[in-house]
């Protein structure tokens, strides 16, 4: 190669930008991406867990609260009728509960409890202390409406045959009540009146 050829190609190098830096420069680039996209990746399925786990922990903690503010029967289904035989009604319908599990108080105010009856004929919600009431019985506890831990409470529905029910509840009727609390499970209850009736009739 002569002078001139390589005069020229040592000019023309003077002119080019020195290149050694660009690789170590993409390099970087490409490496603070990459720890930028892992960092929002695991940021996003750091928040997933977290937002499931607090679901899970809601949904036990509900499943807790309504396991502790379940009702429970405690012995019979006592029936009072106007007259003996067949050809007599019931006239209140009476029965106990205590709290399941030694839970929670649950609230039995008529109205804020509602106990709905049904039979063949009716269905009724009852929600005034006209229409049903509910007693401390037990020796243990206060006198207020809450149902708490170690207390029974009696239930007893009224009037049923003036003006509580539509249709009086005669002798071999299946009927229904479910009390339905302000939290808590529903307590179901499903008897069926004697053929014939006396004065009091338990039913187990």
């Amino acid at each position: 190669m002569n002078k001139g050829m390589v005069d020229f190609w040592v000019r023309l190098k003077a002119w080019l930008p020195d290149q050694r830096g660009i690789t170590g420069l993409e390099t970087a680039i490409v490496l603070i991406a990459f720890v930028v996209v892992s960092s929002v990746f695991a940021f996003a399925v750091l928040s997933t867990g977290l937002f499931t786990s607090d679901k899970a922990k809601e949904t036990i903690s509900a499943g807790l609260a309504e396991t502790r503010g379940t009702l429970e029967q405690k012995g019979s289904i006592i029936l009072k009728s106007s007259t003996i035989g067949t050809s007599g009604v019931i006239t209140s319908i009476q029965f106990q509960v205590s709290n399941a599990a030694a839970g929670e108080p649950i609230d039995l105010t008529p109205g804020n409890t509602i106990i709905r009856y049904s039979d063949k004929n009716q269905v009724t919600n009852l929600t005034s202390t006209t229409e049903f009431t509910a007693t401390n019985i037990a020796a243990f506890g206060d006198q207020d409406s809450l149902l708490e831990r170690g207390e029974i409470f009696e239930i007893k529905l009224l009037a049923l045959d003036g003006a509580t029910l539509a249709t009086d509840l005669g002798p071999n009727t299946t009927f229904t009540i479910e009390v339905v609390p302000p939290r808590g499970a529903v307590l179901f209850i499903e008897r069926t009146t004697p053929v014939s009736f006396n004065t009091v009739d338990v039913l187990d």
